[in-house]
């Protein structure tokens, strides 16, 4: 397994119109459920027949997605936990009560994310923007490695961006306490983390029967969006709803990655628009470059390590 770009003889093409996977029975983890392609997912996850549960800070915001779950797809068996990501506490709150409510998991997607315009810190001192997009999903996701294995074969989806090969991770100031803050910078070093992490994660998950890849959903009309300017200059707005995809498009692509056949044993990889890999960032894909983001990352979340990666590695 590397993060090169996998050769076509290893796909098929993409699921046919038709042949919608059936999950009931399978419990399906959402990370950032509450807008956006997270609420979209969510809601394909629940019409699939899965057992969803919705992660996200808004209690009344999460309770609504359950009850449009409930209504829409017909789904009573959606649930909800909160979780502040800007808090590590919480976080690890959070997935140990996941873990308790449901010991066996499927499917992980860490969806959830911030751009923040101006330097924000967490609860914990860190930046906003990599503490929610990449330190609290690292945690999460290591808290709920066990449940993922006793459920095995089971799959994590990391929603990155097509800004991701843009990305560096400053290893001496990923916090921006000492360089100019750049919201841009700051984000795509945070979905460039993500990626490294993800592709680390599947190596050292090698042979537990849990698959890590990422998806890159492509331009989404969101909130996350918005805050860019040139996506929300009035001249251009009518530009981008003709050019952006609908978060329920991208959501496809990610229950796609999340349920593929095709999909099963491949690990490590990223996918945009298909279930062809693409190429992942060329930062991915330096492997001391990825051991050294991971155990940074640990340091400062206290994540555990768990069996499933200890006789991985």
């Amino acid at each position: 397994m590397n993060g090169d770009r996998i050769s076509s003889a290893t796909h098929s093409n993409p699921q046919p119109t038709g042949s919608a996977p059936d999950l009931h029975g399978h419990v399906c983890v959402v990370t950032g459920a509450t807008r956006g392609i997270g609420r979209a997912a969510a809601m394909r996850f629940a019409e699939l027949g899965a057992d969803v549960v919705l992660v996200g800070r808004d209690e009344r915001a999460l309770d609504d997605v359950r009850l449009e779950a409930k209504r829409v797809a017909k789904n009573d068996r959606v649930f909800w936990v909160r979780a502040d990501y800007a808090s590590l506490a919480s976080v690890r709150a959070a997935g140990e009560e996941i873990v308790h409510r449901w010991p066996a998991i499927h499917v992980l997607v860490n969806n959830a994310a911030v751009n923040s315009a101006r330097r924000a810190q967490s609860v914990d001192g860190h930046e906003m923007s990599y503490a929610v997009n990449h330190l609290a999903p690292f945690l999460l996701t290591t808290l709920l490695v066990p449940a993922l294995a006793k459920a095995a074969p089971s799959r994590i989806v990391e929603v990155t961006s097509i800004f991701t090969h843009l990305g560096r991770v400053d290893a001496k100031d990923p916090m921006f306490e000492r360089r100019r803050y750049d919201s841009t910078r700051a984000y795509t070093q945070s979905k460039l983390a993500n990626t490294m992490t993800s592709i680390e994660l599947a190596e050292r998950l090698e042979g537990a029967g849990i698959t890590v890849n990422c998806v890159s959903p492509g331009l989404v009309a969101t909130d996350l969006l918005r805050e860019h300017w040139i996506f929300s200059a009035r001249p251009l707005r009518g530009l981008w709803r003709k050019l952006l995809l609908t978060p329920e498009q991208a959501a496809e692509r990610i229950v796609r990655v999340a349920t593929a056949p095709s999909l099963a044993n491949v690990t490590g990889q990223c996918f945009a628009g298909s279930d062809r890999a693409i190429l992942t960032p060329r930062r991915a894909r330096n492997a001391d470059a990825r051991r050294a983001l991971w155990d940074a990352t640990a340091r400062l979340t206290r994540a555990p390590e768990p069996a499933a990666m200890r006789r991985a590695r």
